[in-house]
Formats: structure tokens, C-alpha cells, sequence
């Protein structure tokens, strides 16, 4: 009868123990190098946008250059700040003929640098009788300025029909060798009124007389009735 030894036995177990044990080490080990450690992603920050701030433009204020004279008889007129006033309120005979009132004369600076004479001068007069015929009266006026500056050349004289301050005006331009002119006689139920402009004939004075006069004779203003103020004698 065969007697088997109980060694082997054993030796196969501690084996098997020792293969499970490698195995459930080697398990442990690849679970704890798992999952990867979680890396945070960086937040996007915007940059501020500068706004620039407004620049405030000021709107240019609109200065007048015109000084405004009140004058006897209900005028109104406007002229340069430049311009220098002469109140006169004699009577006496015009170079157009008529014997008037001059109320008012305005002088301008002068137009050529040292030529004292390069100036346009404004006579304001009023004539106080009633017209009762314009065109005589106005043509009678055109004589007389003719033959005032006409000799010993001829005078060039152009009338035109404007209005002043609502009243019918005409209005006289006449060129000679030395003089060059604008009258405007205004009639109204009260009188009529001349409102005289002259400058010597030389291009630079013409020119600055031509820029003016017009937005002068424009600001004129008249209100009757008038006034009688006793004439200084």
C-alpha cells in the first residue's frame, strides 16, 4: 500500500497565494494612477474699452460791427463801428440844389494809408416841405449834381426806383473825374429826405464805399410824424 506525502500540496497553495497577492498589488497600483489630476482652464479677462470723452465745441458768437445812431426828424440808421458821427442841424443850400436841413454827417476811415482824403463822407438832410411832385423834385436834383461835378467833364448819372423804410425812393449814382456818389431821396408825407454818399474817385476808396453803402442805406429807418426841432442859428 502507497503512502502519498502531504508537502506538495502545500507548496502549490503558497504559490497560488503568492500569484493572487502579486495580481491584487498590481491592481491597487494601477487604480491609484487613474483618472488625471483636473486642470483648471484660464479665464478669458476682456480689456476695458477706453471711451473717449466729448469735446465740447462752442458755437462762435455772432458779433455786431455796425454801431445804430438815433437821429432828429424819426431816423434810424446803422453804420460801421469804425465810422465817426457829426451832428450839424444847419440849414443851407446842397450841390443838388435844394435848401435843407443837415442833420447828421458819418465819416469812415480812410481807404488808402496816407491819403487823408480817401474817405466816404454821409450827409443826412431833410427837406420840410411836402413834395407834391417826386419826379420833378428828383430830376431837378440831377441838374443840379450834373452841373455841380460836371465840368469841366461830364458826369456820368443813373436813377433807379428803390424803397427806403417802406417809402418810394430814387436813388442817384453819378461818376465825375474826382467824385463818385450815391443820393437817395426818400419822399414822405412829411418831407423828403436825402441821404447823401460821396468818396473820392480812386479804386480803393470806391471799392470800400461800394462794400458798405449798400447794407447802410438798408438799416434806414423812418418815423413820421416829424418831429420840428428848432434850427440852431
Amino acid at each position: 500500500m502507497k503512502m502519498f506525502s502531504g508537502y506538495p500540496c502545500i507548496g502549490i497553495a503558497i504559490v497560488v497565494l503568492v500569484a493572487v497577492s502579486v495580481l491584487f498589488a498590481g491592481c491597487t497600483t494601477n487604480s491609484g494612477q487613474g483618472a488625471p489630476a483636473p486642470v483648471s482652464t484660464p479665464v478669458q479677462v476682456s480689456t476695458p474699452v477706453q471711451v473717449s470723452t466729448p469735446v465740447q465745441v462752442s458755437t462762435p458768437v455772432q458779433v455786431s460791427t455796425n454801431v445804430s445812431a438815433s437821429l432828429p426828424y424819426g431816423v434810424t440808421i446803422s453804420v460801421p463801428a469804425g465810422w465817426t458821427r457829426q451832428d450839424v442841424f444847419a440849414s443851407g443850400v446842397r450841390d443838388y440844389g435844394a435848401t435843407t436841413i443837415n442833420i447828421a454827417n458819418f465819416y469812415s476811415p480812410n481807404a488808402i494809408p496816407g491819403d487823408k482824403a480817401s474817405y466816404t463822407a454821409l450827409s443826412i438832410d431833410v427837406d420840410i416841405d411836402p413834395v407834391a411832385d417826386f419826379e420833378k423834385y428828383f430830376n431837378n436834383a440831377t441838374l443840379a449834381v450834373t452841373k455841380a461835378y460836371g465840368e469841366p467833364t461830364t458826369v456820368e448819372a443813373h436813377s433807379y426806383t428803390i424803397t427806403i423804410a417802406g417809402y418810394k425812393s430814387y436813388e442817384l449814382d453819378f461818376q465825375s473825374a474826382e467824385v463818385k456818389g450815391t443820393y437817395i431821396f426818400t419822399s414822405t408825407e412829411n418831407g423828403m429826405y436825402i441821404f447823401a454818399f460821396k468818396v473820392p474817385n480812386k479804386r480803393l476808396a470806391v471799392q470800400a464805399f461800394q462794400d458798405e453803402i449798400v447794407d447802410i442805406y438798408k438799416s434806414i429807418r423812418i418815423n413820421p410824424p416829424l418831429v420840428v426841432v428848432t434850427q440852431h442859428r
